[in-house]
């Protein structure tokens, strides 16, 4: 018995210490996935797919098997749509015979029935499904391994922290080297636009991944604002004095080098849902905020006034603006494309065509030569296309339920760190939702990954307690009225 009390407490240290270095792997592989090439390519996100089972053999492994897996039915809105969903794509990838596929979907049928097979899949290109399954299996490892790291508001504000750092990082690389006028990009070689992409190959998605973490570096600001006026002069110029110098300065320009970027991208839609995402968050706070900290108002102004106009002038807002106005569908192929992908719907309207294959489909109903169209720049539509609609409705709902949540983390909590990074995090997925109705942000594993994330981080503020660790399945409000009054 003796021996076992001796030995318990470096099992215990032992299990901890490997459970940190677990936690800073995720912290790491945030910063690594935009940059290479926004890990798009099958070497980068097999990698992911790695380092995500890693973690979770060594989670395992160190709890041994005892993992705390009651945290997970705090987040079932969330991983049960996405569960489903990835089952569905594993359907979609096994072969049946035609018989059945004739009664399943009638399209694939006909499709397996030209070239004479006498089995076929839902799927129009089960390989390439087959791809895209394991992408989605490894987001979903990422999404559980999260939960069950993230089990408190300290490593909550890592997270964001993190995002913010990354998006910095970003922003100053794509900045520097298109103000450098630099032939090639510094790491890959590729040839250098005049537009900022950073270590993305296409500036869009650049874009968007600075609108995300914009959204949550101003949602950490906001938490960090003082809720009530200062009681006297010597208060308030003690207080501008201690933000000056205190870390909310450098995430404030952390967020100005983030907005210099995305100004310089050009990105038409990229701006417009940035800056649409934040008036309608500062529009929300203002109108259900608890306890609103006075200043916020002022933050929401400076960040679309002073950033927009001033930065703007500096560094290419104009041109941006140029480009919204000359914008025209007679040069514009993608109307065309969304036109034809409709009838592909209406041929696949439950099964979908199996997902990732619209490569594969989108030639045979293509009616003129509009180029090669990999994707569809509108994702709402490639998931309809290639999931089908009940799977993609079915996979919205846990969008739904986020932004339900946010709303009352936003209105019900008194932790101003849980209210503050979920209001960022409901700008940051608004921001996304209208992104992506014109783009194909969600292919890169970069931008899905993130997206995932802070819908975790959303979900998170609303049950995580203000202060300690995640233990029990309702919150305290004892530990709410602990946490200290500025942050």
């Amino acid at each position: 018995m003796r021996q076992f009390r001796a030995r318990l407490p470096v099992s215990l240290i032992t299990v901890s210490t490997i459970e940190k270095v677990i936690f800073a792997s995720l912290l790491v592989m945030i910063i690594w996935l935009p940059i290479p090439l926004g890990s798009n390519r099958m070497w980068a996100w097999s990698l992911i797919q790695i380092i995500a089972s890693i973690q979770s053999i060594v989670l395992l492994a160190c709890y041994k098997g005892r993992l705390p897996f009651y945290q997970l039915t705090h987040y079932k809105y969330l991983l049960i749509p996405i569960g489903v969903f990835q089952v569905w794509v594993l359907l979609q990838t096994i072969p049946v015979p035609l018989f059945l596929l004739e009664f399943i979907s009638s399209s694939s049928f006909q499709i397996y029935q030209q070239v004479e097979a006498s089995w076929g899949t839902i799927s129009v290109d089960s390989r390439i499904t087959l791809v895209a399954l394991f992408k989605g299996f490894s987001y979903t490892l990422l999404l559980i391994n999260a939960i069950f790291l993230v089990n408190s508001s300290k490593r909550l504000k890592l997270v964001v922290i993190t995002l913010i750092v990354s998006g910095t990082f970003q922003a100053f690389y794509g900045a520097t080297y298109v103000l450098l006028e630099s032939p090639t990009s510094p790491i890959f070689g590729l040839p250098a636009e005049t537009t900022a992409t950073g270590s993305f190959v296409y500036k869009n998605h650049l874009a968007n991944y600075l609108m995300m973490t914009l959204c949550v570096g101003i949602g950490l600001i906001i938490s960090q604002l003082h809720v009530h006026h200062a009681p006297s002069w010597h208060s308030a110029i003690r207080r501008t004095l201690e933000g000056i110098l205190s870390s909310k300065m450098l995430v404030r320009l952390c967020l100005i080098i983030m907005v210099i970027a995305l100004v310089m991208t050009r990105s038409r839609m990229g701006n417009s849902a940035f800056f649409f995402a934040v008036t309608f968050g500062g529009i929300l706070a203002l109108l259900i905020y608890k306890n609103r900290p006075f200043a916020l108002p002022l933050l929401v102004a400076s960040i679309l006034l002073i950033d927009a106009i001033v930065i703007g002038s500096l560094f290419g807002l104009e041109k941006v603006k140029q480009r919204l106005v000359e914008t025209s569908l007679v040069f514009e192929s993608r109307d065309q494309v969304l036109l034809w992908a409709l009838e592909i719907i209406k041929d696949f309207p439950v099964t979908g065509t199996g997902m990732a294959s619209f490569y594969t489909i989108f030639p045979s109903y293509a009616q003129g030569d509009v180029g090669v169209y990999d994707h569809a720049h509108n994702d709402y539509l490639q998931f309809f296309v290639e999931a089908g609609i009940p799977a993609t409705l079915l996979l919205a709902t846990s969008v739904v339920f986020t932004i339900w949540r946010c709303f009352n983390t936003i209105r019900n909590r008194n932790s101003r760190t849980m209210k503050g990074i979920s209001l960022g995090c409901m700008m940051a997925i608004v921001g996304m939702l209208i992104h992506m109705s014109v783009d194909f942000h969600l292919q890169p594993a970069a931008n899905a990954v993130t997206f995932i994330l802070i819908l975790f981080l959303a979900n998170a503020c609303s049950v995580l307690p203000a202060t300690g660790k995640f233990k029990h399945a309702s919150i305290s409000p004892i530990l709410e009225s602990r946490e200290p009054k500025s942050v």
